[in-house]
């Protein structure tokens, strides 16, 4: 579905004004963003049920989060041509149907490898997500709004967290994990629709397969490929996949872990640290867009994420400190504000590829990121069971890789703000 008065003969990097219908699209983004990660998550919230019911070591467990990222990672490095070639409405909605597919029929799997290969084939329809979201983005916000546009649309993930920790830990815990799955491919499967139907493209995010775009010369078609080369091996593009691994392997990894310290180390019930986790998650839901409002105002990417850097390994660290619900909840709430500055990693690797390769370079960049997903949930489930348990090694470890990603940052990357300033009038 296209706007037809805002249908370029080729997409390019133009920017097309900021309308109503902007905000439609992004919500949709967001949508699309929440509903695959309560399929992903979903597991990391039924694990302290379902890993004792299918007698699963924290190995195997953590094995079966890191099986949708190797679904997830695969997948991004091919989905961008899928985004530039056929346009995000088409993929992101694909993506969401086939999500939820898979994760439908985990329910009924009744072994250990089926339960593997269905959530690998559930990473693997995720993966023009970030992709498909970003060519959204960057047709339907200029530069002076992309921050807010990206900070909004990220609090899908945090939305995610919020319903699988609030409403699905009560649900699997009095119905059983089984149903989770169900009612988590069901929802999934509802924002297909919706994207297919009401979400629309114009500009950049028009896909070269589109009748309104005009078919490229060789030379374009040579000059394309050069032009993202040059972005793919460019230093600050290069750290800044780096930086967002490291950033993803800490959310994965807390994701799949924080359940199971709630309810081994602090003593909470399933249900207990799932509202404690979905009520403080509240606060993500604002925290994307407020930091991406504030970005925007400042004209200001890279420095914002030296707070978040910081703040990470405070809030992070001091939970291991503590027993006290008050200050556990203080903590929490403080790590997810201050934390958030970080977010502003994919805003300046998203100014970093405008153009009409912009779907094929995110997807790459997300493939590397996703990386930090098949890594940090089984090599932390590793380290729990070689150190008996022992979560200040798990917790220390994700507190310290945020002092690594702000090192990153601030030696690696290039702002991507471009500051202008009017001349000064001749004396």
């Amino acid at each position: 579905m296209t706007l037809a008065k805002d249908k370029p003969g080729n997409p390019g990097t133009e920017e097309l004004p900021l309308v109503w219908y902007s905000w439609v699209v992004a919500v949709l983004c967001l949508l699309s963003y929440a509903v695959s990660f309560v399929s992903r998550n979903v597991w990391s919230t039924a694990l302290p049920v379902a890993a004792p019911a299918l007698k699963l070591s924290m190995t195997q467990a953590g094995g079966l989060m890191t099986a949708f990222y190797i679904g997830y990672v695969a997948a991004n490095f091919f989905s961008g041509f899928f985004v530039d070639r056929f346009g995000p409405r088409k993929t992101l909605a694909a993506a969401s149907f086939f999500t939820g597919l898979f994760t439908l029929l985990i329910p009924f799997a009744s072994s250990y490898v089926t339960i593997f290969l269905l959530r690998v084939g559930a990473g693997i329809a995720a993966g023009p997500l970030f992709s498909g979201g970003v060519k959204f983005q960057l047709a339907w916000f200029p530069q002076k709004a992309r921050a807010t546009a990206m900070g909004l649309v990220m609090t899908g993930p945090a939305l995610g967290g919020v319903i699988a920790n609030g409403a699905f830990a009560p649900l699997i815990q009095a119905k059983g994990w089984q149903t989770g799955f169900k009612i988590a491919a069901l929802v999934t499967l509802t924002v297909a629709v919706l994207t297919f139907f009401f979400a629309k493209e114009r500009g950049s995010a028009l896909g070269t397969a589109s009748k309104s775009v005009r078919v490229l010369t060789p030379e374009e078609k040579a000059a394309d490929r050069k032009a993202l080369l040059a972005v793919l091996l460019k230093r600050s593009f290069i750290v800044g996949c780096v930086a967002q691994m490291v950033m993803v392997g800490i959310g994965q990894g807390w994701t799949t872990w924080i359940m199971l310290y709630f309810t081994k180390v602090q003593g909470f019930s399933l249900a207990k640290a799932g509202a404690l986790l979905a009520g403080t998650g509240l606060v993500a839901l604002f925290t994307g867009t407020s930091v991406g409002i504030i970005s925007d105002l400042l004209k200001a990417r890279k420095k914002p994420c030296y707070i978040g850097a910081v703040g990470g390994f405070v809030f992070t660290a001091a939970l291991l400190f503590t027993t006290n619900v008050a200050l556990l909840t203080t903590f929490l709430v403080l790590r997810i504000i201050i934390g958030a500055f970080l977010s502003l990693i994919n805003t300046m690797q998203a100014e970093t590829v405008v153009g009409p390769y912009a779907g094929r370079a995110m997807g790459i960049y997300n493939g590397i990121c996703q990386l930090g997903s098949v890594i940090f949930p089984v090599v932390l489930g590793l380290l729990l069971d070689v150190s008996g348990g022992n979560f200040f090694i798990v917790l220390m470890s994700l507190a310290t890789a945020y002092l690594v990603v702000g090192l990153l940052v601030g030696f690696g990357m290039e702002e991507t703000v471009k500051v202008t300033t009017k001349p000064t009038a001749a004396a």
